[in-house]
């Protein structure tokens, strides 16, 4: 692991040059400079301490726009990424949105702000635990986590107004498709070779058409289906 912590900080030190000293207003004001608009988006950014939600290897790393190692083998997604799903979806305060892919916890923590209520899902224990502490630090109440497998959904008679996964798939799991309501949208990470992804946001018109946009490249683990 530290052999990794020092590659990547090597990485990320190469090919950007980093302010240490930045917070979340840098890290809103650079994304805006990249096109990020939406107020509430940005205001929910504003709020949230990035730095719970990396290792201390990285902390002066966290207000950069730049992914972050985590546990696990898996990684906090750059927040342009992260920001650009979450606007894409336009929720409103009385939506229930599902996750895929909890990690540490920072999206959810962002989508707290947005809607009524988040249901997450994590794979990895650790990664689970993890984010049940830094949303209790926090005192976000309208969070429900699930440890398992995200394919599976959230397992109950819940519909969601949108669906977001962190993780990159080669084809969407039917399971989610069936618990989005009609109208909801769906943004995920879509595997087409070993080097390429691509970002595809789904409006769901009803249970029998879909509408499908292909937004551009992108660069995610892969999501774990067993």
């Amino acid at each position: 692991m530290m052999n990794l912590i020092k590659e990547f900080q090597k990485k990320i030190i190469q090919n950007q040059k980093f302010i240490f000293n930045k917070n979340n207003y840098d890290l809103v004001i650079e994304l805006k400079k990249r096109g990020i608009t939406n107020n509430s988006v940005l205001n929910a950014i504003n709020k949230v301490p990035r730095e719970l939600f990396v290792s201390e290897n990285f902390a002066k790393f966290c207000y950069e726009n730049a992914p972050l190692p985590v546990a696990c083998g898996q990684t906090i997604s750059q927040p342009y990424v992260v920001a650009f799903m979450i606007d894409c979806l336009k929720l409103e305060n009385t939506d229930k949105v599902l996750e895929i892919g909890t990690g540490t916890g920072y999206q959810a923590a962002l989508l707290a702000h947005l809607c009524m209520h988040v249901y997450t899902i994590e794979i990895f224990s650790k990664l689970y635990n993890q984010a049940k502490i830094n949303h209790n630090k926090l005192k976000l109440t309208n969070i429900s986590h699930m440890f398992g497998n995200g394919v599976n959904g959230w397992n109950t008679s819940v519909l969601f107004d949108a669906i977001i996964i962190s993780a990159a798939t080669e084809s969407f799991p039917i399971k989610l498709l069936q618990s989005l309501k009609n109208g909801g949208k769906i943004i995920f990470p879509k595997k087409y070779s070993m080097e390429e992804q691509k970002l595809i946001l789904i409006n769901k018109i009803n249970e029998t058409k879909y509408k499908h946009e292909t937004l551009f490249d992108v660069r995610f683990v892969p999501l774990l289906e067993t």
